[in-house]
């Protein structure tokens, strides 16, 4: 057996070619990240190089070949077959060697590549012990491992049929010819979290929190050898580690200022109390109305964070106040919105003047008070 070796791949195959007399070892050359480049044939005549080749394992003749690039697609195939998904192969080993010469018995037929690799991992016999699992004739048990009679009697001379459940007979099974052993190494990418560190900020009220950075994963590569025997892990072994990326924490703002909402509510406005909370005009009306000239001073009915000011359709301009403790104010048909989205207000600040915009018959506001997002009754809240 002779070991080629390449500063990237070290391959045990005992290659040899013979052509008009001339023998030549052929290397695995160019080799890189586990791909074999073909092997290189030198021969008197340039035109034998598509000769028939013989296939031997060990020094024993197997089967023929159509040409040495069939050879050297079988070896890729046994490579591909037995190595591990997206790792680069630092030595393979075949046992017993496989080489190849050239032949000029033309009159058998050659094994495909397909075939030939099927050959060399399913053509051998290993003899293992067969439980039976139900009372059976020796027969079906031949026939079931692709034994004939003979071959099962042979095997289990003081045996006679039926075989009974629970008995045990030599089988053969399919076996490989070779062994193919690989050292290869993969590199695993795996995400390492990020960290979410707080920072307080007197500007927000204790229930507020908002993202100043966003976080981003981490990433780490761990190189891992791996040495198998015909597809088997024999060993794995992490040979080190190293982030490829470093995680960035996430950094997020959390309030520590006390919360404005009392939990109780003034009137938002002075007024003629104009129109009650629930049916109207066959329709539902989800606040109360209080009539008053244009300019009338809207005030906010408990301290919050104004988390809406701008136009809303049919509300015309609109503010609500979420109070921060599960209910919202809503604050409509206004002339004026003199506060902006995000800034907290204190219970009876000025917040806008009243107006008669939207969907609306008159200077009036409408008042709607919510709670968990369902509209309620205002005057359970104020009086008019």
């Amino acid at each position: 057996m002779k070991t080629v070796r390449n500063s990237l791949l070290t391959l045990t195959l005992a290659t040899t070619l013979a052509f008009g007399g001339v023998h030549t070892i052929v290397n695995a050359e160019g080799v890189n990240d586990g791909a074999q480049a073909p092997a290189k044939v030198e021969a008197q005549n340039p035109e034998k190089k598509a000769e028939r080749v013989e296939l031997y394992l060990g020094d024993e003749a197997l089967c023929q070949l159509e040409n040495a690039a069939s050879y050297d697609a079988l070896i890729q195939k046994l490579q591909n077959h037995f190595k591990t998904q997206n790792s680069k192969i630092e030595s393979m080993t075949i046992e017993p060697s496989l080489s190849v010469k050239g032949t000029d018995k033309t009159e058998e037929g050659f094994l495909t590549v397909d075939d030939a690799f099927k050959l060399l991992t399913e053509g051998g016999k290993r003899e293992v012990v067969y439980v039976a699992e139900k009372t059976e004739s020796l027969e079906s048990i031949a026939k079931r491992f692709g034994m004939t009679l003979e071959e099962i009697k042979s095997l289990n001379p003081n045996w006679e049929d039926p075989v009974t459940k629970g008995s045990k007979l030599k089988v053969l099974q399919k076996a490989p010819l070779i062994e193919v052993s690989l050292d290869e190494v993969i590199v695993n990418v795996e995400e390492v979290p990020f960290q979410t560190v707080t920072k307080d900020d007197d500007n927000m009220i204790k229930t507020q929190r908002k993202v100043e950075r966003a976080g981003v994963p981490g990433q780490k590569q761990t190189s891992v050898r791996i040495q198998s025997k015909n597809g088997q892990t024999l060993s794995s072994i992490v040979e080190g580690s190293r982030m490829s990326r470093e995680a960035v924490d996430e950094i997020v703002c959390v309030g520590t200022k006390d919360s404005l909402a009392t939990g109780k509510f003034i009137n938002p406005t002075v007024g003629r109390f104009t129109s009650p909370f629930g049916p109207r005009w066959g329709r539902f009306h989800y606040g109360i109305d209080v009539a008053n000239s244009v300019g009338t001073d809207i005030k906010a009915a408990d301290g919050g964070v104004v988390t809406r000011a701008g136009r809303a359709g049919s509300y015309g301009n609109l503010i609500i106040i979420d109070h921060q403790n599960g209910t919202s104010t809503r604050y409509a048909h206004l002339s004026r919105i003199d506060v902006k989205v995000g800034q907290t207000v204190e219970q009876g600040q000025s917040i806008a003047k009243m107006g008669n915009t939207g969907r609306s018959t008159g200077p009036h506001l409408h008042f709607e008070v919510r709670v968990g997002g369902k509209a309620v009754n205002p005057l359970n809240y104020v009086k008019y």
